[in-house]
Parts: C-alpha cells; sequence; structure tokens
C-alpha cells in the first residue's frame, strides 16, 4: 500500500515538473519579439546572394532603354562576354556621378582590355538628360522599370531616413555636388545599390551591395576580379 502510493504520487509531480519546464521554456509572443523578429528576417535577407548564373537569371527582367523605351535585360546584356554592372541611385546624385567617373577612369581601361561589357542601371528616369550630357559614364546605360525588378532579383535595400541627417555625408554631399552638378532632391534618394560582375559563361564572380549612400565598391577590388576574367 505504501508503495502503491508512493509510485501515483511520483507521476502527479513529474507531470507537474513537465509543465513547469515548458511554461519556463515557450516564451509567449508579445509586440517585442515579433518586431525583433522582423528585424531578424531583415537581417537574412540582406545576406543574401545573387543568383550565380547571373545571366539566366537576368535575362527575362523588363528594363528601358535612355529613350524610356521597354526592353528585356538580356537583350542588351552580351551573351558572350563577361558583364559589369553597376547599379546606381540616382542619376542627379553627386554622389553617383563621383563613383560613375571614378569607374570610367580607373576601370573603364581594364574593362577594354579584358572586353568586358560596362553597363550602369538607373533607377528611374529623372535626371538621365543631364547625366549623358555630363558624359559621366563611358558605358552602357538603362533605367530600372515601374516594377524595379533588378532591384528585387538581387534584394537590394532602402536605406534609413536616419542616413539623411549624417553630418560627415552632407558636407561630403555639398563638396561633390560643386564638382559634379546634380541635386539631392531630385528622384528617390533612398534606394542602395552595387556593383555586380558576371564571368563569360554568366556566373555571378563578384558583388557588392551598399548599406549606405557614401560606400561604394572598391576600385581595387573590381580590378582584381576583372584581371583574372
Amino acid at each position: 500500500k505504501v508503495d502503491g502510493h508512493r509510485g501515483p504520487t511520483k507521476t502527479r509531480t513529474h507531470t507537474r515538473t513537465d509543465s513547469h519546464t515548458r511554461a519556463r521554456t515557450e516564451q509567449p509572443v508579445t509586440p517585442a519579439t515579433m518586431v525583433f523578429g522582423l528585424f531578424g528576417k531583415c537581417k537574412d535577407n540582406e545576406e543574401e546572394k545573387a543568383p550565380e548564373n547571373l545571366r539566366a537569371a537576368f535575362a527575362p527582367l523588363g528594363v528601358l532603354n535612355p529613350k524610356g523605351e521597354a526592353v528585356k535585360l538580356g537583350d542588351v546584356l552580351a551573351k558572350d562576354k563577361p558583364v559589369l554592372l553597376w547599379v546606381m541611385r540616382r542619376f542627379s546624385c553627386p554622389f553617383c556621378r563621383a563613383y560613375a567617373v571614378k569607374l570610367r577612369d580607373h576601370v573603364g581601361q581594364k574593362c577594354a582590355e579584358k572586353g568586358v561589357q560596362m553597363v550602369g542601371l538607373g533607377l528611374e528616369m529623372a535626371g538621365i538628360e543631364a547625366f549623358v550630357e555630363g558624359k559621366f559614364w563611358g558605358g552602357d546605360l538603362l533605367v530600372e522599370n515601374e516594377k524595379q525588378e533588378v532591384h528585387a532579383l538581387l534584394n537590394l535595400k532602402r536605406a534609413s531616413i536616419l542616413k539623411m541627417f549624417d553630418i560627415g555625408m552632407l558636407k561630403e554631399g555639398m563638396k561633390l555636388q560643386k564638382e559634379f552638378g546634380g541635386n539631392s532632391t531630385e528622384g528617390d534618394g533612398f534606394v542602395l545599390g552595387g556593383v555586380f560582375i558576371m564571368d563569360k559563361a554568366g556566373k555571378c564572380v563578384f558583388e557588392f551591395k551598399q548599406k549606405n549612400f557614401r560606400k561604394d565598391a572598391e576600385v581595387q577590388d573590381i580590378l582584381s576580379v576583372l584581371e583574372k576574367l
């Protein structure tokens, strides 16, 4: 009788312990945990890589030519040689204009030597005429369509509005504006860009996605990749 009484008692104690353990390990879903969960998902998305076969992934995407006419990206990209795709932010952006000149002057010659097609892709048509007239870019030029299909494929992000209050960035922007013209108000100034290089077979061999307005892919890193093509 004593053993029979102890048996059920132990079982009940074990059951209470399991319930208590579950209560401690199963955390309630609160607004705070939901928000942090969303941030976690965003972080994972930011780390996504470009498709390995960029040429195949780019082929069906719709873009615009400098005249605003709809074309397929696959019809513009070279099918038998490497491609450097620079996704810029805005045609009127002083930072973008300065970087365009840097790529034109320091990367253009190596691209010519290696037979690499240089393609610049703007976010929207705003400012494109002045950009072309200024001869900031030496390669082919395209523009996203309203669906922004290339940005979606490459998972390019928008910068935080807080970046607009970066004093260092504002000072640098004013300096670049005096040198390259442009302005900080024409067009969407929050979408970030990047640089992507594919080899002759269409494989992605280099990718750089902006995390802020001021930081672009280093010229030396690009040259090192081009040298191996």
